[in-house]
């Protein structure tokens, strides 16, 4: 996970202040909440920024930071836009965050291995979904009016810069937790890699074959411009892994001209 930043003021494509002022008004004309949950699912308009939201990452997802070379991405919602889960079991009286469904900063371009509810070998469920636990239910924004700076959402955004330094790569391949166990830090990078599936998939066997032509060619071939052309591909914010070959570039700091990329 790469920290996103979009520029401010955000560089939208034109058709889409338009479509998203005709889809808010016509949101809040719905009485009742069956209404608007069948409106949202009619106009999902927010494919129009899904060319936009891959030029912010490098046409990676914003989560694993894979390509998408084999089905199309998806535009999740961080904010579940028509219900709730909470570690799979839905969460009664709430209805989602309907009056985010247009809203482009609640929008983050995903895989549909992030994305959608996929079982892996051992029968465990990956996938974000409708998943959105916080840290006190209390807080919990059910309406227009709440405040949703007062939730503390357990999964890690790739919008938040803090929230990507929670988590570290190993040349294993595999993405571990920063912080001590015990911590709210910890629960948040756990949780977001065993729910996402970071490590699932053969993900990190991937990686890390990828990761064994590299270290070869740092300590065999050394500082050669063909080397270096290559070293720098893979640390390009738009390379797949990027944040995991940093990491494991990184492991031959002591190296002056390897230092010198990073």
């Amino acid at each position: 996970m790469r920290f996103i930043q979009i520029p401010s003021p955000p560089h939208l494509p034109a058709r889409w202040p338009k479509v998203y002022a005709g889809r808010l008004a016509k949101v809040n004309s719905w009485g009742t909440p069956t209404l608007r949950s069948d409106y949202i699912k009619n106009n999902g308009s927010w494919g129009l920024l899904k060319k936009w939201l891959a030029n912010a990452s490098g046409h990676k997802c914003w989560y694993c930071e894979a390509n998408s070379t084999r089905a199309p991405f998806d535009v999740d919602h961080f904010r579940p836009k028509l219900g709730i889960t909470v570690d799979g079991v839905k969460l009664a009286g709430h209805d989602g965050y309907y009056w985010l469904a247009y809203e482009w900063w609640n929008f983050r371009l995903s895989c549909q291995r992030c994305n959608r509810p996929e079982k892996d070998d051992a029968d465990v469920l990956h996938g974000k979904a409708n998943e959105f636990p916080i840290r006190d239910e209390a807080q919990r924004c059910a309406l227009p009016k709440g405040q949703l700076n007062t939730e503390s959402p357990r999964f890690l955004d790739p919008c938040v810069q803090a929230d990507c330094e929670l988590l570290a790569h190993g040349i294993d391949g595999e993405v571990k937790p920063v912080a001590p166990d015990g911590t709210w830090e910890y629960t948040r990078a756990r949780y977001t890699i065993d729910r996402l599936g970071f490590n699932e998939w053969n993900t990190p066997e991937i990686k890390k074959k990828s990761w064994r032509v590299l270290d070869d060619l740092i300590r065999l071939a050394g500082n050669q411009p063909a080397v270096l052309t290559h070293l720098q591909e893979h640390l390009s914010i738009d390379h797949e892994y990027s944040s995991f070959f940093r990491s494991a570039i990184g492991t031959h700091r002591d190296k002056a001209w390897v230092e010198a990329l990073l």
